[in-house]
């Protein structure tokens, strides 16, 4: 009886642990431009957190390429885990469009990617300092 007791919780066990590794987690990658101090960048960074409902928090860098910018590296939980194509699109759009999307079938998942021209368009004035962008599912 005590081996049965003891499969059951082993079972039990792995079968949280493989819907935890079940767990799709994205990736968020933002430059910034024509911000000249850390606060600005951390400002920036933590209303794009705020935008995304993401309270994981960010990474924030000085990115040497361009003057005056900052690399922001923010990862967040896809909610749908069945339809995180939607919830990509839907979380990226909810920062600026047009993105490129570039779709990889094996994994049935997409990787958007948004680079500053005259056809930008953000969803919040303050969102105009993002230069280049990529939003990616973590594998």
């Amino acid at each position: 009886m005590e081996n049965f007791g003891f499969k059951t919780a082993t079972c039990h066990i792995q079968t949280r642990c493989s819907q935890f590794e079940k767990m799709k987690n994205f990736r968020l990658t933002l430059i910034t431009e024509n911000q000249n101090s850390l606060e600005k960048g951390k400002k920036f960074a933590d209303l794009i957190c705020e935008t995304l409902n993401c309270e994981n928090g960010f990474e924030i860098s000085k990115y040497e390429k361009l003057k005056n910018s900052y690399r922001i590296e923010i990862i967040g939980k896809i909610a749908d885990q069945n339809n995180s194509i939607a919830e990509s699109i839907e979380l990226t759009n909810r920062i600026c469009s047009p993105w490129i999307m570039n779709f990889d079938r094996t994994e049935n998942e997409v990787e958007l990617m948004f680079n500053k021209s005259e056809l930008a368009n953000y969803r919040n004035e303050n969102f105009n300092t993002l230069n280049w962008a990529n939003f990616g599912i973590e594998k």
